[in-house]
């Protein structure tokens, strides 16, 4: 049976958090270790890092958003893991691709320093079934580690949503107790388990808008993982989360704001090819000698030759790779 889905469920304010998260990581990545700690940019930046963890309570909440009330069982498992591969694959194998090429390009270019760009077979194996963790590897580009986080996370969630779809209290209640006491368990054991807490304020909000949980309950249970998250990742962070949860749970709009929705829409290619374009212009213009407002110039060269490399990367890969996921049917 295919379970009925809510083509109405679509929410602005999750477009432009989006948005703006891949903005902050990467100016962030941009302006570290390249402006001056009195420039204004790297002031504001600093932090932006954080836009990850904004990204796993969006994450956190989609899903279960999509598919809490539905008919969705454990029978549409692996149906579910397959249309989040399409969704996700095409666009990241397309950026291991440029990475790589890149990678290749700029160790043989001249005055080049440092060593000379090499890539398994078996690294890249590693990140296409997303386990450099387990090996000790090194990501071919640093943001590469939160999506292997993402993936599990998929791997799990398609597991409990049947559970939670049998409208069980206490079946409910125990499995998200559980997810709070994996995030406590060693961290360094498996990565994903360090920000189960994030992703659950993203779930718990995903109960609320479906209306199985009211305000009161809500809002304590908020901040009783938002207290947990304090304890395990710092005050920051905390309340970034806490506000993204709350954001989504009560702001359903934001206005008609075409380049908002625009960057919403082109975050994750953003996210994946902003160090292998953006970074590698910073690198380049380190080798001249550069005032801090021609600098601060410079990052937003970066940063608009990373967007509309995205903006290409959404367009012919990302986006027909959504059109393929839409295809998969939960039949």
């Amino acid at each position: 049976m295919k379970p009925q889905i809510n083509k109405k469920q679509y929410l602005p304010i999750i477009v432009l958090l989006r948005g703006l998260a891949a903005v902050a990581v990467c100016m962030y990545h941009f302006t570290r270790d390249y402006l001056s700690t009195n420039n204004v940019l790297w002031d504001i930046f600093k932090n932006g890092w954080m836009g990850v963890e904004v990204f796993f309570v969006i994450s956190g909440f989609v899903i279960p958003y999509s598919l809490l009330g539905t008919s969705f069982g454990f029978q549409h498992y692996f149906k579910f893991l397959k249309k989040r591969l399409l969704r996700i694959q095409s666009a990241y194998l397309a950026s291991i691709l440029l990475v790589i090429v890149i990678g290749i390009a700029a160790s043989k270019t001249r005055g080049f320093e440092g060593n000379e760009f090499e890539v398994s077979s078996s690294l890249i194996a590693q990140h296409i079934f997303y386990i450099v963790e387990f090996f000790q590897g090194s990501w071919l580009n640093p943001v590469y580690w939160s999506l292997e986080v993402e993936f599990h996370y998929y791997l799990l969630i398609g597991l409990l949503i049947p559970l939670w779809n049998l409208k069980k209290p206490w079946l409910i209640f125990s499995t998200v107790i559980g997810l709070l006491v994996l995030s406590l368990i060693n961290q360094n054991f498996i990565l994903f388990f360090k920000y189960i807490d994030i992703f659950v304020l993203g779930v718990i909000t995903a109960f609320y808008k479906k209306e199985q949980l009211s305000l009161i309950p809500y809002v304590i249970s908020i901040f009783i993982i938002g207290f947990i998250v304090y304890d395990s990742h710092g005050l920051l962070i905390s309340i970034i989360t806490i506000l993204t949860t709350l954001l989504i749970a009560f702001k359903s709009f934001f206005g008609n704001v075409k380049a908002l929705k625009f960057l919403g829409n082109i975050s994750y290619s953003l996210y994946l090819i902003h160090v292998p374009i953006g970074l590698k212009i910073i690198n380049l213009s380190k080798r001249l000698q550069l005032n801090e407002i021609s600098k601060t110039g410079v990052v937003f060269v970066a940063l608009g030759f990373s967007i509309f490399a995205a903006w290409l990367l959404y367009k012919y890969i990302e986006k027909p790779s959504h059109d393929w996921a839409r295809k998969v049917t939960f039949n």
